[in-house]
């Protein structure tokens, strides 16, 4: 009884140990502030006059993203959580990991993170002497 009860017990330790594995071939992920993290910014020689600038977005659950409009393209590429974007004209849409969208200069948008929040990197390709973003007031009455 002794043995079988030693036995058991050994194959639990060995079982724990491999449950206890070393981690280093896990991929580091960066964890920003919540917000928008600029992370790269500077001239696009193929286009002379606009900069790119690409952004870590880190967006808290349920948070909303105001309403507003670039002179340039963004692009939007979700990479975990979810989010609810609106864009003036169109129909609402949900994004999830993996999912990305071009939203199209002068277009007003708005949205809300997911119930898991939002991060997501976005890439602006911005006219020289053009603001990266454009607060637009909601109408009045409107919810958003």
């Amino acid at each position: 009884m002794a043995s079988i009860r030693m036995a058991a017990l050994l194959l639990a330790a060995i079982g724990l140990a491999g449950c206890a594995r070393d981690n280093s071939d896990a991929l580091a992920v960066y964890r920003p502030a919540p917000g928008i993290t600029e992370i790269v910014s500077g001239p696009i020689e193929a286009a002379p006059g606009h900069h790119l600038v690409i952004g870590d977005l880190n967006i808290p659950p349920g948070a909303p993203i105001p309403r507003h409009f670039h002179h340039g393209e963004e692009f939007l590429y979700v990479i975990g959580g979810s989010t609810v974007i609106a864009r003036q004209g169109q129909e609402a849409m949900t994004l999830l990991p993996g999912q990305g969208i071009r939203i199209a200069p002068g277009t007003v948008h708005w949205g809300r993170a997911g119930p898991e929040g939002l991060r997501a990197v976005s890439s602006w390709v911005v006219p020289d002497g053009q603001p990266l973003r454009v607060p637009v007031p909601a109408p009045e009455g409107s919810a958003h």
